[in-house]
């Protein structure tokens, strides 16, 4: 695991706010070399911190209209062999271990109700679906896909200890 410096930190806020940045102009505007910025960089990307750069889409303007939160009841013993199935689906976002009534939180984009009855339907045909427990999104309030990066020592925002 790697032990982010201030100066670490300081490069990958400048990468969440535009990840198109040179590493010429985030030199530029934290006062250092870009020699410094890419080793950095490189350091950071062999370690795991950064796992790639990609673009942020609109879900919708791509054709996917709704949005699921998918509660998942497993078969005891077959939790990891089934999150492992279901991430194969390119609709499914996100998939998490959970505590609770439900074994998985799968949260899944789709293009229309149509799409989603066949993933649901689909995913119950597996024989370690025992239920799930479907939510429909109705409206995006916040929906934050960079990691947010503090220095340290930094005040923690509302709400986290």
């Amino acid at each position: 695991m790697s032990s982010l410096d201030d100066m670490d930190r300081s490069i990958l806020q400048e990468l969440n706010i535009d990840a198109r940045r040179s590493h010429r102009e985030i030199a530029h505007r934290l006062r250092i070399s870009p020699t410094t910025v890419s080793h950095r960089l490189a350091r950071l990307e062999r370690e795991g911190v950064v796992r790639g750069y990609i673009p942020v889409l609109d879900d919708e303007l791509v054709g996917f209209e709704l949005t699921a939160t998918i509660g998942i009841r497993i078969s005891k013993g077959k939790l990891r062999e089934v999150e492992e199935r279901l991430a194969r689906d390119p609709r499914a976002y996100a998939i998490y271990d959970v505590t609770g009534d439900f074994d998985a939180l799968l949260i899944g984009r789709f293009r229309d109700r149509r799409d989603l009855d066949r993933f649901i339907k689909h995913a119950l045909q597996d024989p370690y679906v025992e239920r799930t427990y479907t939510q429909v999104v109705l409206n995006r309030v916040k929906e934050e896909r960079r990691v947010p990066v503090a220095a340290r020592g930094a005040e923690r925002p509302p709400g986290n200890g």
